[in-house]
């Protein structure tokens, strides 16, 4: 579901578009998107429509654009906590933000539907909390989201 590579620990940001625009941007580097500024408007396009603010203070921002090139499931971990307008109205500081080609229907949805499934534990969330390594999080996720 999620390689090492598509993880991040450290992501500066203090603005919902910066956080974005940072884990597009290594989505590009890591040959996922062509198009970062379709991929952007997107992604914060879809969040007008309604927050992604899951709650736990955790995000699942997305969007569905022909800048993206393979779905892809990005991690990233926030320096500073974010208001992203949640659900429970908590900071976000934990971001899994999910792109796919705007051909895709499935893949989408069955991302969001594994992912907000899980996160609906309050153990997950807590083991999601302690992972500080891009190998053990990719196990962690491969495991619980297979």
């Amino acid at each position: 579901m999620i390689d090492e590579q598509f993880a991040m620990f450290h992501v500066p940001a203090s603005t919902q578009r910066e956080a974005i625009e940072t884990l597009v941007k290594e989505a590009a580097r890591l040959g996922r998107v062509r198009d970062e500024k379709v991929v952007v408007e997107s992604v914060l396009q879809r969040e007008e429509e309604g927050t992604t603010g899951f709650g736990k203070g955790i995000a699942i921002p997305h969007g569905k654009s022909d800048g993206v090139i393979e779905p892809t499931l990005m991690y990233g971990r926030l320096d500073t906590k974010i208001d992203w307008k949640s659900m429970d109205d908590a900071p976000v500081d934990k971001l899994f933000l999910i792109l796919v080609p705007e051909s895709s229907h499935a893949e989408h949805l069955q991302m969001l539907a594994k992912l907000a499934r899980k996160l609906m534990h309050d153990e997950f969330v807590e083991a999601l909390e302690g992972i500080t390594e891009r190998r053990a999080l990719a196990d962690f996720l491969k495991a619980e989201l297979q």
